[in-house]
């Protein structure tokens, strides 16, 4: 080791003259060149340690111990390799299952298991790999940004990798974004609900005239939730990282809610706010769940969004005659605010001719979810009127990277790249590697 320091560092030392550089004012090439060399260096230290120990007796019986555990028999030796977080590959020999059980579907290479090396890279190249394919709009951009980082790669690796980090948090997502010690023991707690769009693809098993086989593509509905903290102003508390995920079913993502709601001791939070549109399956399920879960109904709020109750109220606006619609439309505007519901049906009556408010639709949507509606009240409390928070996520979680109608994703892969981009996106990444691997390794 310490050959490979002296022999690289005075390399480093004679190469470039550094200084000179420096003194032209090309800090371009001094940086460029520098990293270069720490980059070297830096796989030449990992080449070597990876080599040193592929030879060592306690690591042949720690892979045969990983095998005996996973049912793998015959094992022989074979050339494996890992990419580094560099994107230099490393060859090295490992112990190879000839022999696997039925159901198995990992790697054969006992020194893959030993160290999560997926689709041959590293838990480290495949989390930067990951994170840009899901931050940036296609794999082909990741690909390139890697380039110009100095990692070499192609767009099906940076694909592969993505969907295998992917899927090993999918298997584990339930707990994957939560720290060891977070909770929300004696928080005021949000869970906004909403629907996004995205494009999937389904093949039929026809053909085109050339060969290409015929797909349908149908517009789906990933269901996200957030589960985020308030502070006393009712917005929300910037020292506690909101949690995002999304999945295609109503019972899958409340099931998936309520996991995570297990794992954060919801029972113990000060007040939980339910905020959604008016669909149905939502409210029916989640208070529900919440006592289950032993929250009690003196603290949970059930909130309508203010933003899609006024597009409802919008659409009464057109049944007022044109005399007068203008000051008869502020008051409804201001029984909404206020949760006057009772009052906005006698306004309603009052000025539209012949009005039996039994059979009209559009106010039938108020009275339903009266007792979701008193904003001003809301307000006064230091509680969110709104599911902004929800809003704001499927914007920019789906939308924008999943939402083109010229993308059509395969409905299992692009629920893997939700769940790593909302990862992302939450702030979540670093405890999602330490989930996955360090606790993993302990």
């Amino acid at each position: 080791m310490t050959k490979i320091l002296k022999k690289n560092f005075s390399e480093l030392l004679v190469a470039v003259d550094w200084q000179d550089l420096l003194l032209q004012g090309r800090l371009y090439e001094f940086e460029s060149l520098l990293f270069d060399k720490i980059m070297s260096l830096y796989n030449s230290i990992a080449g070597h340690f990876i080599g040193q120990i592929s030879e060592h007796s306690k690591f042949h019986q720690v892979q045969r111990n990983k095998a005996n555990n996973l049912g793998l028999k015959k094992l022989e030796t074979r050339t494996a390799s890992v990419q580094l977080r560099t994107g230099k590959t490393i060859k090295y020999e490992s112990l190879y299952a000839k022999q696997k059980p039925f159901n198995y579907s990992g790697s054969r290479h006992m020194s893959h298991v030993h160290w999560d090396i997926m689709k041959g890279a590293s838990p480290i190249y495949a989390s930067i790999t990951c994170l840009l394919s899901v931050i940036c709009p296609s794999f082909e951009m990741s690909k390139s940004i890697l380039r110009l980082l100095g990692i070499q790669t192609s767009c099906s690796k940076v694909r592969d990798v993505a969907l295998a980090l992917g899927q090993r948090c999918l298997d584990e997502r339930s707990h994957i974004q939560i720290d060891q010690d977070e909770s929300l023991v004696g928080k005021k707690v949000q869970i906004a609900i909403d629907g996004g769009r995205t494009l999937t693809r389904e093949y039929t098993d026809e053909f085109t005239k050339k060969g290409n086989e015929k797909f349908d593509a149908k517009w789906r509905e990933p269901k996200m939730f957030v589960i985020t903290t308030l502070d006393k102003d009712g917005k929300r508390d910037k020292d506690n990282l909101p949690l995002y995920d999304c999945t295609f079913g109503d019972d899958e993502m409340m099931e998936l809610l309520k996991k995570n709601l297990i794992k954060l001791q919801i029972d113990k939070a000060d007040k939980v706010q339910i905020t959604a549109d008016g669909a149905p399956w939502i409210w029916n399920r989640v208070t529900p769940m919440l006592l289950s879960l032993g929250v009690k109904m003196d603290k949970i709020t059930e909130t309508l969004d203010y933003y899609h109750a006024a597009e409802h109220l919008h659409e009464l606006r057109d049944y007022i005659p044109k005399e007068g619609r203008e000051t008869v439309f502020e008051k409804l505007k201001d029984c909404l605010w206020k949760g006057n519901i009772k009052r906005l049906g006698t306004l309603l009556q009052k000025n539209i001719p012949d009005l039996d408010l039994e059979d009209f639709r559009p106010y039938q949507y108020f009275q339903k979810n009266n007792h979701r509606i008193d904003y001003q009240y809301l307000r006064m409390h230091g509680s969110p009127c709104g599911s902004g928070v929800i809003e704001s996520a499927i914007r920019r979680i789906i939308n924008l990277r999943f939402k083109s109608p010229s993308s059509f994703w395969y409905p299992d892969n692009v629920e893997k790249l939700i769940l790593m981009r909302a990862i992302a996106l939450s702030g979540r990444w670093k405890i999602m590697l330490k989930n996955l691997f360090q606790n993993m390794a302990s």
